[in-house]
């Protein structure tokens, strides 16, 4: 069977040197470097090699000579990743600046690799995963991963707002995390709107963003859910999208213009918390209570490593709070993934809940008493970690600290 995507990706496969760093590696500048775990899997997995970027580029080598075929037990392998981009952000050791092999360079952005290579899997009727096979079916028969009635999407609006009107050309994008799951985050973005005097408009008929399908590896879904989506914003006459979850923001500033072409999307995308910054800066937004806690920040991989967002967020910390942000020892771009991205969380829940524990752990070494993020994804797993440890951080919504502040 032809491999298209990973076939057309040979060189870039290629390139792969061997180096390891996507094991561990020592991160951060030349003169101070840190020895940290790069891959979520190097201390929550059995340590074989075809579990790191280095083993996996081996066997994608070994499936285009054709001397391993597609199977169930190479799929196994390729989703057992966060496809939280750590290796790509290590390959080479690139801030050190005595090493000059360019591998990061010619292999590109390794999850665009992991992520074709698994549509390849799923065309060879292989993958994905059998949970994940059940989530497709729920986005397709009501356009959302999480098996609730499609009209059921905007029950967790708040009566009466003044903020949403139809005729705002800023769109909130809720998602479905937030609009089943995890309320609290589009009910937080609302109500800080209504003391800022901002507008912006809901869709009625928003489907899933897609992100589910396309890191489980169904294109065909995810490019269906982005053509109905961004219809949806044409016949409103949106300029602008804010999403509250950073895997629906992920998707919209960088999937969508490559699945739709940048011709047809061509709308600014901003995650809310970007918004909520931009609001305190311009003095539409107003700290009433400036918050005197120990608070932490987790980078979400969608948001910080995928899309290069880490100032924002620790802006709007240092507006809202006395002390402003307690880092943890991997932050911004070295930051550890909460282990429930790439599906991992629903097909391998035990492995996701292992790797938010560790981040937790990391997270209480800061003094912490709020662990904030800007994720639902993230937010569920670490507060699933941390109750499974008995751990007293309170695991929040970036938000919501924000609407104690306001």
């Amino acid at each position: 069977m032809t491999l298209t995507r990973t076939e057309k990706m040979r060189d870039r496969i290629y390139s792969c040197v061997g180096v390891g760093d996507c094991k561990m590696a020592l991160k951060g500048k030349y003169s101070c470097p840190i020895s940290e775990a790069t891959c979520p899997l190097l201390h929550h997995s059995s340590g074989f090699e075809v579990l790191f970027a280095r083993g996996r580029f081996s066997l994608a080598r070994a499936l285009l000579k054709e001397t391993v075929e597609p199977s169930e037990g190479l799929a196994n392998i390729f989703y057992q990743c966060t496809l939280c981009g750590g290796c790509h952000e290590v390959c080479n050791n690139c801030e050190n600046a005595d090493w000059v092999v360019p591998a990061r360079e010619n292999i590109g952005d390794h999850v665009e690799i992991w992520e074709a290579m698994r549509a390849d899997l799923v065309d060879a009727g292989v993958a994905p995963m059998p949970q994940h096979k059940e989530i497709l079916e729920s986005i397709k028969d009501e356009h959302n991963p999480y098996f609730q009635a499609h009209g059921q999407r905007l029950d967790w609006m708040p009566q009466g707002s003044e903020a949403v009107t139809e005729g705002a050309e800023t769109l909130f994008f809720v998602g479905c995390t937030g609009a089943y799951k995890l309320a609290e985050m589009p009910q937080n973005l609302i109500e800080i709107l209504n003391k800022s005097d901002s507008k912006i408009a809901i869709a009625p008929d928003e489907w899933c963003c897609g992100s589910v399908a396309l890191r489980c590896g169904d294109e065909q879904l995810g490019k269906e859910l982005a053509e109905h989506n961004t219809a949806i914003l044409h016949q409103m006459g949106i300029k602008k999208i804010v999403a509250t979850c950073s895997g629906c923001y992920r998707t919209f500033k960088i999937d969508y213009p490559k699945i739709l072409g940048k011709e047809n999307f061509d709308f600014q995308v901003m995650h809310a918390i970007e918004l909520v910054d931009e609001l305190i800066q311009n003095g539409q937004l107003q700290i009433n209570n400036k918050l005197d806690a120990i608070i932490t920040y987790h980078d979400p991989c969608h948001l910080g490593r995928h899309a290069r967002i880490f100032d924002a967020p620790r802006r709007v910390i240092e507006a809202i709070n006395q002390s402003g942000v307690k880092e943890m020892r991997r932050n911004r771009q070295y930051a550890y993934c909460c282990g429930a991205g790439g599906g991992v969380k629903s097909g391998f829940p035990d492995l996701a809940l292992e790797i938010a524990q560790e981040r937790i752990q990391e997270a209480e070494e800061t003094g912490a008493k709020y662990l904030a993020t800007t994720c639902p994804f993230c937010i569920v797993n670490l507060r699933d970690a941390a109750q499974s440890l008995g751990s007293q951080i309170e695991v929040v919504d970036l938000l919501e600290l924000v609407k104690k502040a306001i």
